[in-house]
């Protein structure tokens, strides 16, 4: 593995150590020590506290994944080929957006897929965190001379996730208010609520859910149901409605249905 950098924040350290656990399976202190520039002490304390975390199983001399905790891939990774159940889900959000609608498309790859399908809507105002979105928004912006107008929320780019954030990303959306948010999400669980790998991610879409949007729509496939990642973002019932795919479960649909949430599979 590659020697990270030394000056990796402990947040960023441990999003990185619970990716390779879970990527791996399991792994040892060592292992990871020859990975990141801290000592092996420090290597156990983040171990340690990611397993209280509930993020994954100590055991002695290293850790285990668990099956339930999740991480998203770079977001290069996640760009480079949408799913044809992306591609549907993009296509369904598109048809809740009218001419003239002012609203967030938050990140990651199936907001993109959104993105995709606005080729014949006119007059939006489209606020993102993401500037591959704001790219894509300006491309299709110019090819088909949709007159949009496209914001970026500003902020320090976190070039794993392609998203902005910090005081200002916050302070902006602190102050605006649009018809609907598109959110996509690392996990989602009854219990556990919205869950984000990153904590820079959970900061912005917890701001977006709770102060923003007149209504929150979540576009997250059905293998991100039941799982956990990193850090919380919300309770679903900030949610009005999800799309996602055929492969979701009835039972899941109904529990969804009983706490006020839609749930349209395509």
């Amino acid at each position: 593995m590659k020697r990270t950098s030394p000056y990796l924040l402990s947040t960023d350290r441990r999003h990185r150590i619970l990716e390779i656990v879970n990527e791996k399976r399991s792994i040892s202190v060592d292992e990871l020590s020859d990975y990141f520039p801290v000592s092996s002490i420090t290597i156990r304390r983040d171990l340690d506290k990611l397993a209280s975390d509930g993020m994954l199983r100590r055991v002695h001399g290293g850790a285990m994944a668990l099956s339930d905790i999740i991480t998203a891939p770079r977001a290069s990774a996640q760009y480079a080929n949408l799913s044809e159940h992306q591609i549907r889900i993009g296509k369904e959000a598109a048809t809740r957006i009218a001419d003239g609608d002012f609203i967030i498309i938050e990140s990651g790859s199936t907001c993109i897929a959104l993105v995709k399908h606005l080729i014949e809507k006119r007059r939006l105002k489209i606020v993102t965190v993401s500037p591959r979105i704001v790219m894509l928004l300006a491309d299709l912006a110019e090819k088909c001379n949709n007159d949009f107008e496209i914001i970026s929320s500003g902020g320090v780019l976190h070039v794993y996730q392609n998203i902005l954030s910090g005081p200002h990303t916050r302070n902006m959306f602190e102050s605006i208010r649009v018809d609907m948010a598109f959110i996509s999400a690392t996990a989602i669980d009854v219990e556990a609520g919205i869950t984000a790998d990153s904590v820079y991610e959970a900061e912005i879409t917890k701001t977006i859910l709770e102060k923003c949007s007149k209504k929150n729509i979540g576009l997250i496939y059905s293998s991100k149901f039941g799982k956990t990642s990193f850090v919380k973002v919300s309770s679903i019932d900030v949610l009005d409605e999800i799309i996602t795919d055929t492969e979701l479960d009835q039972r899941v649909l109904d529990i969804y249905a009983e706490r006020g949430i839609t749930i349209t599979r395509v």
